[in-house]
């Protein structure tokens, strides 16, 4: 029904593609105007002011990008907000709704996890600036792998501790503008007592090669898990799915919830998300 932006220009291009007459520059016109049932908040975490407030305040289900902000008290206000309010929010975890992901999930309810491993090599050069810019995104751990850490939660919980060290950039070491770390290592100890660690790199630029992929291990079980398929014991189970199936799912599912005024139909909650984003902003401040 409405499209806001600050650059007026991006907004209209946006609308014109979905058949949208009503435009903003100004989310506070927009929301004086519109009778709006549900919002998606697509903006740089640094960017977070008052949206998520305003439509607790009025009843407006809540889509919000991750990570959610870079503040984490701030994290905990819209969280406080949003709960108060009743309101439907999700947090784009999409990786939740992969159909791999509900087959780890299963299968653990089986196994006895013992611990976990993410791996996320990535290739290529910086796709934005504000997600090559420590200040702007958090860094890589904070603005990609969280999403990993949330399905590792997913799976088996939440999360009481972390220690991390960072392969820190050097200024010469480009390429520009990316001033984001080479390396993140980081250790997690669950509260159900399973450990886990994850690794993400920034180091094969020029190759096309990368890994991305969970393993969890319990007794006498090694479960991998991809977008495509889960494999236990180098095994293929449950439903394999190609394309990034997950993105519809989780719109599907939001869109649900808002037409049902049920905020228990989505897997990823303002609530429950808190403590994604707690974890990754904990690595960074451990290995400051």
């Amino acid at each position: 029904k409405a499209f806001c932006d600050v650059n007026e220009q991006s907004a209209r291009e946006q609308a014109e593609v979905y058949g949208v007459e009503n435009v903003y520059t100004d989310h506070h016109e927009m929301f004086e105007k519109e009778e709006l049932d549900g919002v998606y908040l697509c903006i740089p975490p640094t960017l977070h002011d008052d949206v998520e407030t305003i439509c607790a305040e009025k009843g407006i289900a809540l889509f919000i990008e991750k990570p959610q902000t870079l503040d984490i008290q701030q994290a905990v206000g819209f969280r406080d907000a949003i709960e108060k309010g009743g309101i439907v929010s999700q947090v784009g975890f999409m990786s939740r709704y992969y159909a791999s992901s509900e087959t780890v999930e299963g299968l653990l309810k089986e196994r006895t996890p013992r611990h976990a491993q993410i791996q996320l090599f990535y290739t290529g050069t910086p796709a934005r600036f504000w997600t090559s810019r420590m200040d702007l995104c958090g860094g890589t751990f904070v603005e990609n792998t969280i999403h990993y850490v949330d399905l590792l939660r997913y799976f088996l919980g939440d999360i009481k501790s972390v220690s991390a060290f960072y392969v820190d950039r050097k200024p010469e070491e480009g390429p520009p503008p990316m001033d984001l770390p080479h390396v993140y290592n980081v250790n997690y100890m669950f509260e159900s007592g399973v450990t886990a660690n994850a690794t993400t790199s920034r180091v094969l630029t020029n190759v096309k090669v990368s890994r991305r992929e969970i393993l969890v291990v319990s007794d006498d079980s090694m479960i991998l898990w991809n977008t495509n398929q889960a494999i236990e014991n180098e095994e293929p189970v449950g439903t394999r799915e190609e394309g990034n199936v997950a993105f519809a799912k989780q719109a599907q599912a939001f869109v649900k919830a808002v037409r049902a005024k049920d905020p228990k139909m989505v897997k990823s909650p303002y609530g429950d998300a808190l403590n994604s984003l707690a974890a990754v902003l904990g690595a960074n401040a451990s290995a400051a």
